[in-house]
């Protein structure tokens, strides 16, 4: 016997078990909630999905887009309200996926983005409100709000579908003496 003969059938094996690792390498699954962002060299090939997709393992890279419904729990500590009172805000906000290519590769997290963009349109909005009609804001229809926040988020592949503030506590603090003394001086 020959010392190739012996290794024909491990190099066989070896051969054939290296092709089943590439060949399920190929192959993803991509759910129905979300969609998978191809890349080829840096340069974006399309999106993928839902179901099976070939991929090939050293020249494509791939970046999974959730298309769920996503909620954020925000809060605002020290927005400051027109009179000069410093109050916290807590809001949710309910985002949705509209662009999974800006999604994958507008910035590194577009939740954290839109995050701070609804942070700031809200610290915006207490702004320009006085502290006694801050206790309207949670009834106050915020789907003008939501549609500004969208149209900065909409560069990052996210709209914010829904906007409610959820709470507006006022700190007892000088400021808020300051502005009862305020109150009581133009009566």
């Amino acid at each position: 016997m020959d010392a190739l003969d012996i290794a024909e059938p491990g190099l066989w094996i070896l051969l054939g078990l290296s092709l089943l690792v590439i060949a399920g390498r190929c192959f993803r699954v991509v759910g129905e909630d979300e969609r998978l962002v191809v890349r080829r060299f840096g340069r974006t090939r399309g999106v993928r999905g839902p179901g099976p997709v070939v991929m090939w393992p050293v020249l494509d890279r791939e970046v999974r887009v959730p298309l769920r419904l996503e909620p954020l729990e925000l809060s605002c500590p020290g927005a400051v309200t027109r009179d000069g009172v410093t109050v916290q805000v807590t809001a949710a906000a309910l985002t949705a996926v509209t662009d999974p290519v800006r999604f994958a590769t507008a910035v590194e997290s577009p939740a954290a983005a839109t995050a701070m963009a609804v942070e700031g349109e809200l610290r915006r909005h207490i702004a320009q409100r006085d502290l006694a009609e801050l206790p309207a804001l949670a009834a106050y229809d915020h789907a003008a709000l939501a549609d500004r926040v969208s149209e900065t988020s909409g560069r990052w592949g996210v709209e914010v579908v829904l906007l409610d503030v959820t709470g507006v506590q006022i700190p007892l603090s000088g400021g808020l003496a300051h502005w009862l003394e305020s109150r009581a001086g133009a009566r």
